[in-house]
């Protein structure tokens, strides 16, 4: 029988394949992760309630100034210190977008692009500290294909910002754990962790397990190095707090920060626990902070490592956790603690498989769920429901046709100043929570005729007194009008 010649053949594809299997995973996750970062950016997600918040103060921003105000009328501002929730850290970079780059959507989620980016590469540099090569591909990829990551992501919001600083301040503290205790890794943990601070409000929950972890590591806190580190710390909060709150008191700041949504907290508790179990998405937020929670005792009893950043993660997403349960139930408002649940998932899930069970079955497990994951991106998730939406395009072509001579109120839709002819006068009434109401003053000019015409989302038009105007035009969630006494309408029908 002649020799088998392709078993040298074989051998040498399968070395290839071990030395190369990894960057052709990683190379094909950032693949993945541009694309879905990117495709119809400018529609999917849709435009909505607190991305208009922020692009409004990233406009006025890079007009006017640096404090976080919204346009209420002509010349007239109103803080946003408490309807605008997400700082300086994003809100800067995309008021820098506007700029230099025109005020519309596609440049105020670019700089979102970048953040997707930079987070995600964070997260392979700590998945390769924290975990074998494997392991950590396998993070890599449970991260990139997360459809949360694209629907949070993509649009102007503070957390996935947030989740880069937090994960740059993990990569600085590891790096540090491991010996590596230079000036510039302690000045960019406390810089790094106070940008996560100043860019949501719910990031504050992590100095808790940050203090905690620091308080249990006095040969890492070397005095000189930690008071630079802390330094650096209040320096990024203090631009936070002079931007954010510079014309508020602390007390009305707390007063704020203790019921934001001015929601029966015990009823709220209750309902919100309850879904847990109940709905799919909080169900598989919870089995995976579960998978994570068990897997640490068990290394500790076998003695394990476990990594300084780890337990500062775990600390933070516990803790989102609880804080989701006292709010208006938004699944983002866990996301930021799930985020790191499902980038430990491997690790965890690596430690707590029964013995009895082959580990094919593990690799197995994690790459369905990874191809679920990816399945859900393009077909069954939010930013999917959108790829075919034209809202955007709708906004823009029906407001960008309003005569810049004319004025406009907008009633309760911040998305829609962005879309605005340059320079078109506008008045704003946005109700957020029943402590936070803003442009309530000029509410009364609809029903005095003041305003050439009215834009109102939903069904609202039922509270509004528009017997002065006519509608013009109903297009997507909007409906536009227009005083009865100019003669040609605005937009055709």
């Amino acid at each position: 029988m002649p020799p088998d010649r392709s078993t040298p053949q074989l051998t040498r594809v399968s070395l290839w394949l071990t030395r190369h299997g990894v960057l052709l995973a990683t190379l094909a996750a950032a693949a993945l992760l541009v694309f879905l970062s990117t495709y119809h950016l400018t529609e999917s997600p849709p435009i909505w309630t607190d991305e208009g918040h922020l692009t409004q103060v990233a406009m006025n921003t890079a007009v006017y100034g640096l404090q976080t105000q919204l346009q209420v009328a002509p010349g007239v501002f109103e803080s946003g210190a408490f309807s605008e929730t997400s700082g300086y850290p994003v809100l800067f970079p995309v008021a820098a977008a506007f700029y230099t780059f025109g005020v519309h959507l596609l440049s105020a989620r670019s700089v979102m692009v970048i953040f997707i980016l930079l987070f995600a590469l964070c997260v392979w540099q700590l998945a390769k500290r924290e975990m074998p090569l494997l392991l950590a591909t396998y993070a890599l990829w449970l991260i990139v294909s997360f459809a949360p990551l694209y629907g949070n992501g993509k649009n102007v919001l503070g957390e996935v910002p947030g989740l880069f600083y937090l994960t740059a301040f993990l990569l600085c503290l590891t790096v540090i754990e491991k010996g590596e205790q230079s000036w510039m890794h302690y000045i960019g943990a406390g810089l790094f962790v106070g940008l996560a601070v100043s860019t949501k409000p719910i990031f504050l929950v992590a100095l808790l397990p940050v203090a905690v972890v620091a308080l249990f590591s006095p040969k890492m806190l070397l005095p000189l190095k930690t008071l630079a580190a802390l330094g650096a710390f209040l320096a990024a909060t203090g631009v936070w707090i002079w931007v954010q709150f510079g014309n508020q008191t602390i007390a009305h700041v707390i007063d704020f920060y203790a019921n934001p949504f001015a929601v029966d907290t015990v009823a709220t508790i209750s309902s919100n626990a309850f879904l847990f179990i109940s709905a799919p998405q909080p169900f598989y937020a919870l089995v995976l902070l579960v998978l994570w929670t068990l897997s640490i005792p068990m290394r500790i009893r076998k003695r394990i490592p476990i990594s300084r950043a780890e337990y500062t993660a775990f600390g933070f997403a516990v803790l989102i956790y609880l804080a989701f349960l006292r709010i208006t139930p938004y699944y983002r408002y866990y996301f930021v603690g799930e985020i790191f649940a499902l980038f430990y998932l491997p690790l965890a899930l690596w430690h707590v498989w029964p013995r009895r069970i082959p580990k094919v079955l593990f690799h197995a497990g994690i790459a369905l769920l990874i191809a679920f994951q990816i399945y859900q991106c393009f077909f069954s998730s939010w930013v999917a429901g959108y790829y075919r939406s034209h809202r955007t395009a709708e906004v823009s072509q029906t407001l960008g046709a309003l005569p810049i001579s004319a004025s406009i109120f907008i009633y309760n839709a911040p998305e829609l100043p962005l879309f605005l002819p340059a320079g078109m006068p506008y008045y704003q009434y946005l109700f957020l929570t029943p402590i936070v109401i803003i442009g309530k003053n000029e509410l009364p000019l609809i029903a005095q005729g003041v305003p050439d015409f009215v834009i109102v989302k939903g069904d609202s038009t039922s509270r509004l007194d528009l017997s002065s105007y006519r509608i013009v035009r109903e297009f997507d969630q909007y409906s536009l009008w227009q005083k009865k006494s100019l003669q040609r309408p605005a937009t055709p029908h």
